[in-house]
């Protein structure tokens, strides 16, 4: 891996050590610098679990990533810096849909003198900063979070209350990359699955998420979240560029197109249930069948 290009691209400038301090400082700048993103996947680009792709897609081409790429590339650089990092099987949303999620999702453990610390920099609108593998709540800069044991030798992440990822779960168990490859394929096989049907970019600043969500745009800060409608091309276009910081070209039209008319057939299978259900009879109530 080449450091020095890593460093560049997230505008990284000290003197690396293995460390809390370097740890920290490098999460932080990977997540300021680099989009979480799926726009590939919107494209008909297929993702691959492949630490050269990684490398090359998110350093050489300056793209965002998921979490297989952003906390693959992050475990890639603190490897060579001599950091002992596992990657461990993720769930997201879990606590929703159940075992289905495991794999979903890539967490990092790294081990520091002695202590473990979580390393995620593949969430989109999560910690800002590594934190230590213990139950405890606290605030970043105006986000609250949490960890906790739960059964079966399972964590479980709790984001903040206006997070758009809820939670995850992940164990202690290292997986090797090709451990990730059915939910990796899986969540970009059909137009059901979530990365399919979704469109999404996130920007994490300092106190402050920033995400485009299909034509919905929220900024949230400091514990406020404000959201607004896209209601043009141009209106996207100059929302989501600064998001991103790299060229799609003619992939924004594209991109448009596509969610255009998915955005449309949501609206249309609503007015459809609203019609439905205007005309079904109204049951009676319990008190006049007695």
């Amino acid at each position: 891996m080449d450091l020095d290009a890593y460093f560049s691209r997230i505008g990284y400038e000290g003197s690396p050590r293995q460390n809390e301090q370097t740890l920290s400082d490098i999460h932080a700048a990977h997540l300021m610098a680099i989009p979480y993103e799926n726009l590939d996947i919107q494209l008909y680009e297929p993702k691959t679990l492949d630490e050269a792709r990684f490398e090359e897609r998110i350093v050489g081409q300056t793209r965002g990533g998921w979490c297989y790429e952003m906390n693959g590339l992050l475990s890639m650089a603190l490897r060579r810096l001599g950091f002992q990092v596992d990657r461990v099987g993720g769930a997201a949303a879990r606590a929703i849909v159940g075992d289905s999620a495991i794999g979903n999702h890539m967490v990092l453990i790294v081990h520091l003198d002695g202590r473990r610390v979580v390393a995620d920099v593949g969430l989109g609108d999560g910690p800002l900063y590594p934190f230590p593998l213990e139950e405890r709540r606290w605030d970043e800069d105006g986000f609250e979070f949490g960890l906790e044991r739960i059964e079966g030798g399972w964590w479980r992440f709790d984001n903040h209350p206006n997070g758009l990822a809820p939670s995850f779960d992940f164990n202690e168990i290292p997986r090797e990359l090709d451990w990730y490859g059915p939910q990796c394929k899986a969540l970009q096989a059909d137009e059901s699955a979530l990365f399919v049907a979704l469109s999404m970019t996130f920007r994490r600043d300092r106190g402050r998420i920033r995400a485009l969500r299909e034509f919905n745009y929220i900024e949230i800060e400091r514990g406020k979240r404000e959201e607004r409608i896209i209601e043009s091309f141009e209106d996207y276009k100059e929302t989501l560029e600064p998001l991103i910081d790299f060229e799609l070209g003619d992939g924004i039209e594209r991109l448009w197109e596509r969610v255009s008319k998915r955005v449309a057939g949501r609206e249309e299978a609503s007015r459809q249930a609203a019609e439905t259900a205007a005309v079904l009879p109204t049951p009676p109530s319990s008190s006049s069948e007695r």
